[in-house]
């Protein structure tokens, strides 16, 4: 159990901060994605499959922590296109690396509401004093999603969409864009601002052939409409598959994690 109900206050308030505190902990240091990816995957679990958001987020954290790091595909492009000059290299891996750190920092902070969000609601969402102290329209999905929970139903795929879209919105709006925006005007090389802005992005669970091509990663509706194809995906793919195709992943599979592997929560 990540969070126990009987060592959490009575009022929701004091509950809220208490459990953004243990968010904070489980977070680790930006660096620390798969504890984050771990501990995610126990939020999909803990929902009985019924809210998808930190299981789909959990797929794009590890595609991003491959394609932004020195050793992933841009760095590959970047020791290419500067192999004649050490000089100028080094200072580009080292742009690239501060916005590897950047994207880090926004998926931290993007877990650290995942989970308070979803244990407040939990705990706290049939008290009066808890509204407002989350979006109206997420806490009410959200409390529908932990009554479906409790009852053993298992929501439809149109349901979970919609809790789905709901979280990616506000994520989008309070975290992931303004962080994004920050490590953009950061640029000053028109080839690296070329390559981070139109990645090409395969998740572990998309077919073979299916890909999304960005043509401008800064942008929030093309970012939220390409998050929207990702679930739509993974609803078709079945989530049992999505959640298995998390440890195919290259990142999990360097740490010789995989099923077995365990979190550090200290």
């Amino acid at each position: 159990m990540l969070v126990d109900q009987a060592t959490l206050p009575r009022e929701p308030r004091a509950g809220y901060e208490a459990i953004q505190a243990i968010a904070l902990r489980f977070a680790g240091g930006p660096g620390d994605i798969l504890q984050r990816v771990q501990v995610h995957h126990q939020l999909y679990v803990d929902s009985g499959g019924n809210h998808a958001f930190p299981l789909v987020a959990l797929h794009g954290a590890l595609w991003g922590a491959e394609f932004f790091e020195t050793t992933g595909a841009i760095g590959n492009a970047l020791r290419a296109r500067y192999f004649y000059n050490a000089t100028e290299r080094a200072f580009r891996m080292a742009m690239l690396n501060g916005f590897a750190e950047g994207f880090k920092t926004v998926n931290r902070q993007v877990f650290i509401d995942t989970f308070t969000n979803y244990h407040f609601t939990k705990f706290y969402g049939a008290e009066a004093e808890a509204e407002g102290l989350v979006n109206p329209e997420l806490f009410t999905a959200l409390n529908q999603m932990h009554e479906a929970t409790r009852a053993g139903a298992v929501l439809p795929n149109a349901q979970k969409r919609e809790l789905f879209e709901m979280a990616l919105l506000y994520e989008q709006e309070n975290t992931v864009a303004p962080g994004v925006q920050l490590e953009i005007e950061r640029f000053d090389c028109p080839i690296l601002r070329f390559l981070c802005l139109r990645p090409v992005v395969h998740l572990a669970y998309f077919p073979r052939t299916t890909y999304m091509f960005f043509r401008n990663f800064s942008n929030k509706r093309e970012r939220v409409d390409k998050a929207m194809f990702s679930f739509d995906i993974a609803a078709r793919t079945g989530w049992d598959r999505v959640e298995t195709a998390m440890r195919r992943t290259k990142l999990m599979r360097q740490q010789e994690i995989g099923a077995a592997y365990q979190p550090r929560y200290d």
